[in-house]
């Protein structure tokens, strides 16, 4: 007698985790905050207060965390599945923390690289955008926060994911959400919104080797703090 056969487990590929609508309608939404964020940088060249500019920005960051949110929620899809799990003891946020800081560092050295090699130049938007006084600080670090939470929530946690699932590829999904991620930052100019992608692609990498965006969230977070405040006092 023939023993009965044992199922074996299903191997599961990257899968949907919204509707395919409100993935276009994420897009257009990230569309609108590109062209938002190109005139935002006309108005501080025209003499708009640095700090309002923070606010409204920081603002906008979580009006598309929100949006990201409720497109999986729609699936039965948790925020922490996205994430990849919560620190429940301090010494797994260092270690993520640990890990975030060294790819940071890594990062940096790979695109200072790239940027020898592109010679970019300065980018005036970028300086106008930089904090000056205590005020501007304090909310850059907000602003800061926000988006390292909020752009990986939303583009290596939910675009990485889902537009894994639509073309069937995960890695496919992390070059894509790559290149939506530099193209999100086209008003600095094509050579930085190239090298802006590569960064993407690599942040991307580090979300899927480590099934998590918490490391990603600290280094996106410790990237914008210290950098901007840093290069704003020079």
């Amino acid at each position: 007698m023939n023993a009965p056969a044992i199922a074996q487990p299903q191997a599961t590929g990257p899968r949907l985790i919204a509707p395919v609508w409100h993935t276009g309608l994420l897009l257009v939404a990230l569309a609108g905050l590109a062209v938002w964020s190109a005139r935002q940088h006309g108005l501080l060249a025209s003499g708009q207060p640095r700090a309002a500019s923070y606010v409204v920005t920081i603002a906008c960051e979580w009006l598309l965390f929100g949006l990201a949110a409720w497109g999986i929620r729609m699936r039965g899809v948790s925020i922490s599945s996205v994430i990849g799990g919560r620190w429940s003891t301090p010494k797994l946020f260092l270690r993520d923390l640990g890990i975030g800081a060294l790819f940071l560092v890594v990062s940096n050295v790979t695109l200072a690289g790239l940027s020898a090699v592109l010679r970019p130049g300065p980018n005036a938007n970028i300086a106008r955008m930089l904090p000056h006084g205590r005020i501007e600080i304090v909310l850059w670090i907000f602003l800061s926060l926000s988006a390292g939470i909020c752009e990986e929530f939303v583009t290596r946690g939910y675009l990485q994911q889902q537009l894994g699932g639509l073309l069937k590829n995960a890695t496919a999904g992390l070059v894509a959400q790559g290149i939506i991620f530099g193209a999100a930052h086209a008003y600095q100019g094509p050579k930085l919104m190239f090298t802006i992608a590569v960064l993407g692609c690599m942040m991307g990498w580090l979300a899927q080797w480590r099934q998590s965006i918490r490391p990603g969230m600290l280094s996106h977070f410790l990237q914008d703090a210290v950098g901007g405040i840093i290069l704003g006092r020079h």
